[in-house]
């Protein structure tokens, strides 16, 4: 029997049951609609709830929906019940509903009635209750305004480090900020949690709930399709605010706007305007990034001149070398001239000291002198007098002076014709030594796979952001990114005169090829004990001490934020990582040999360790040496009988 016998089944029952009951009665047997009512109640209160509550409010609605519906169409039956009998003479009189309807007539019109009342009062009824129910929950106000929803449709927090430990993004962890949280913005509903508690929580301003919700990286990832990053702090500590702008190109660059004075000097000026400004200009008022200047210029043409004109002959030469000392398509790679070679012989005789084979070693001579140098303890060396003319053979009397910067072209031209040429390699300079062969490091199969790793340098200056890649020690995989990157270093090199820092050049480029070509770029944290250097040494008292005990896990040590050779000289001897003798020091610059025999008569076995500062790192006790700075501390504790030991 259909469901629209509904009316004419209420008037057929009415006489022996109330209308509440006959309605009831017939709801049930027929199953009406309410079925399809319920449904979209429950579907419409569960996408907003799946509490008890609800439930149970759910249900009562439905009961008095009903209950209304059978209340207001038993009155209606009673009205036209009455009408129909009030009195004899209407029915003697009046043509019956026999005689005007058939049967036929009748059920048609009950089933049209029926279906007409029953279903749009109780949609009508329902509807009402449910935007009741659906206006008590939305009634709290979303995190975002309409007007910014369509970049901005929740926000959760996440743990810093879990975030950076889920997904790699090969800058250096700040260690100070381990109890420091993220936050992750969702542009799209789709994009939420798939919890629907810390979906509703992460759009919603919930006055129970103190804070965001907090979740764990993958789970508060789980349906991103893509992730912006933006690494975000706060150099020169000043007023910063960080604008979102939707709606707009996509951008994968940051601008800075400060406000600067209009001379570009000095401090920011409050009173000024915000005017975009180059991210190299600090706080001070000290420009960092300047465009080269026409001499820069012209001197950098001079050498891609001859680079551009020589380079087949180079690489065909070079090629030949790289087939014979080659292991697992790798190289060990380092730049020298005559001022630095003391360094590069010490490299040698420790090396030697130590067993480690470097017949895979490529030394770039910027010189004869070195050239003839570096064969006669055992290395490979290559050198190309047109390219190399330009490089002067002295030593740098300090950081960033024009022989320290001259240098530095020798050290992006020997990389890039290796890495142009299809090999790994492990660029290092020559005040590193070996405790382990690092290249056992980057060849483990379980390392993460970059691009590109570095030793981190330590500093943190903005001229470095985000990577602080120490340029004097770093392994490189040959592919298509990184060989289009040395490439575009090569051509970038006036920047290098203008800016007097190899290191700045290279990290700039980092991030345009990182954003713009997905280069992939790893710096090992200064925490990280497998690669030591200057900041280690100046800085970090107890990681030098279990470095001086043999108790690290260290491969190298890079003897880097040192001022000059002298200075590094000083040092190595002190920390016990001196192995050249005196007698070839002095001599090194005129020696010429084409043969290992000078490793035998330069090098030591043992270290020769030599007291100079009583407040650096040093393998025994200095106390009788002088301070090298007024506020210096000892390294080793003073000695006394209650204490047997100077560790």
């Amino acid at each position: 029997m259909n469901h629209y016998y509904l009316i004419s089944s209420i008037i057929l029952t009415s006489r022996r049951y109330d209308a509440f009951g006959a309605y009831i009665s017939i709801i049930k047997k027929h199953n009406i609609d309410i079925n399809r009512h319920k449904h979209a109640s429950m579907v419409a209160i569960n996408r907003r709830s799946t509490t008890p509550l609800f439930r149970t409010i759910t249900w009562i609605s439905i009961v008095l929906c009903t209950s209304f519906l059978s209340f207001y169409i038993g009155i209606w039956i009673g009205i036209q019940t009455t009408t129909s009998t009030s009195s004899e003479d209407r029915v003697v009189h009046a043509p019956t509903l026999n005689n005007i309807y058939s049967d036929g007539d009748i059920q048609q019109k009950a089933e049209v009635l029926a279906k007409h009342m029953v279903s749009s009062q109780l949609d009508d009824l329902c509807k009402e209750h449910i935007s009741s129910i659906d206006r008590d929950i939305r009634g709290t106000p979303t995190l975002f305004s309409k007007s910014i929803q369509h970049f901005a449709q929740g926000l959760v927090k996440v743990s810093k480090d879990d975030l950076m430990t889920t997904y790699d993004f090969g800058v250096p962890p700040n260690p100070n900020t381990k109890s420091y949280d993220a936050l992750i913005l969702y542009n799209k509903k789709d994009s939420l949690p798939s919890n629907k508690t810390i979906s509703r929580a992460a759009q919603y301003k919930d006055p129970t709930q103190q804070s965001l919700p907090h979740i764990s990286a993958k789970e508060a990832t789980e349906n991103c399709d893509t992730m912006n990053v933006v690494l975000t702090n706060n150099p020169g500590n000043t007023r910063q605010c960080l604008a979102l702008v939707g709606g707009q190109y996509q951008s994968y660059h940051i601008q800075r706007w400060l406000r600067r004075r209009p001379d570009n000097k000095g401090k920011l000026d409050p009173s000024m305007p915000l005017k975009l400004t180059s991210k190299g200009y600090t706080a001070n008022g000290k420009q960092e990034f300047v465009p080269p200047k026409e001499k820069h210029v012209k001197a950098h043409q001079k050498k891609l001149v001859t680079y551009l004109t020589e380079i087949d002959s180079i690489k065909a030469n070079l090629r030949e070398i790289l087939k014979k000392i080659s292991k697992q398509n790798t190289v060990v790679v380092l730049t020298c001239n005559q001022g630095q070679s003391e360094l590069l012989m010490n490299f040698a005789c420790s090396a030697h000291a130590r067993g480690f084979d470097l017949s895979n070693l490529l030394v770039f001579s910027t010189d004869t002198e070195t050239d003839e140098l570096a064969k006669g303890i055992g290395l490979t060396s290559f050198y190309e007098e047109k390219l190399m003319a330009s490089i002067p053979k002295k030593e740098a009397a300090s950081y960033g002076d024009s022989v320290f910067t001259s240098v530095m072209f020798a050290k992006v031209l020997c990389v890039q014709l290796v890495n142009e040429l299809g090999y790994d390699l492990l660029f290092q300079d020559a005040d590193v030594v070996w405790y382990k062969n690092p290249l056992d490091y980057f060849h483990d199969k379980s390392l993460p796979q970059f691009d590109i790793y570095f030793q981190d340098d330590g500093s943190r200056a903005e001229r470095y952001a985000p990577y602080s890649a120490n340029s004097g020690f770093y392994f490189v995989r040959s592919n298509d990114k990184t060989k289009h990157f040395f490439r575009q270093f090569i051509y970038s090199s006036d920047l290098i005169d203008t800016w007097n820092s190899h290191q700045q050049v290279m990290i700039a480029l980092l991030g345009e090829h990182s954003s713009v070509f997905g280069l992939s770029v790893k710096i090992f944290s200064k925490e990280l004990e497998e690669f030591p250097g200057g900041v280690q040494f100046h800085r970090w008292k107890d990681a030098m001490k279990k470095l001086m005990k043999g108790e690290s896990n260290a491969y190298i040590f890079h003897m880097s934020w040192t001022q000059n050779k002298d200075d590094k000289v000083e040092f190595f001897q002190q920390m016990g990582e001196w192995y050249l003798k005196d007698t070839c020091r002095s001599n090194a610059r005129d020696v010429s040999h084409n043969d290992s025999s000078l490793l035998k008569e330069c090098c030591s076995i043992e270290p020769i360790i030599t007291c100079h500062y009583k407040d650096k790192p040093s393998k025994i006790p200095c106390p009788d040496s002088p301070l090298i700075t007024e506020a210096g501390k000892p390294f080793f504790k003073a000695f006394t009988k209650a204490n047997s030991s100077f560790w």
